[in-house]
């Protein structure tokens, strides 16, 4: 029987809550700031007329085989969601990133997240996989929005 995960990863940093949400929300930059092994980023299709990326595709990851990512939450500056529609090594992912600024410039990165094992016994892998890559992207995305 499969199982249901979640994590919560938090990373802390110095950095603007508005910076780092307009990279992690623009497809088109993560390729600049999230590092290997994301060497390809972009939009699967044009942008609405009215600017929401509601609704929208992310493909991130590498250029042959990229991850499509459908933004669920666009809350700017503080939260942005996203969920993976495919079948991928886990079932029903989503994620959502929060943005908390403090009274000292610090921005504290909280990305949480749930996904179901497709394959029993699985599921432990994959959570620490996820804790740590995710863990890597919030580090990479926080030094990228310091400037």
């Amino acid at each position: 029987m499969s199982r249901t995960y979640s994590f919560v990863i938090e990373r802390r940093g110095q950095a603007s809550a508005a910076t780092a949400f307009a990279l992690i929300r623009d497809a088109e930059a993560w390729v600049r700031w999230a590092g290997p092994p994301i060497t390809y980023s972009a939009w699967k299709e044009d942008g609405s007329a009215d600017g929401s990326v509601v609704g929208r595709t992310r493909l991130v990851g590498q250029r042959r085989f990229p991850a499509a990512e459908v933004i669920t939450i666009d809350e700017a500056p503080h939260t942005h969601g996203y969920r993976i529609p495919a079948r991928w090594p886990v079932r029903d992912y989503s994620s959502v990133v929060n943005f908390i600024e403090d009274s000292d410039g610090g921005l504290t990165v909280r990305w949480s997240g749930q996904f179901t094992e497709r394959i029993p016994g699985t599921g432990y892998l994959w959570l620490g996989f996820l804790k740590r890559f995710l863990g890597r992207l919030a580090e990479r995305l926080i030094a990228h929005a310091r400037g």
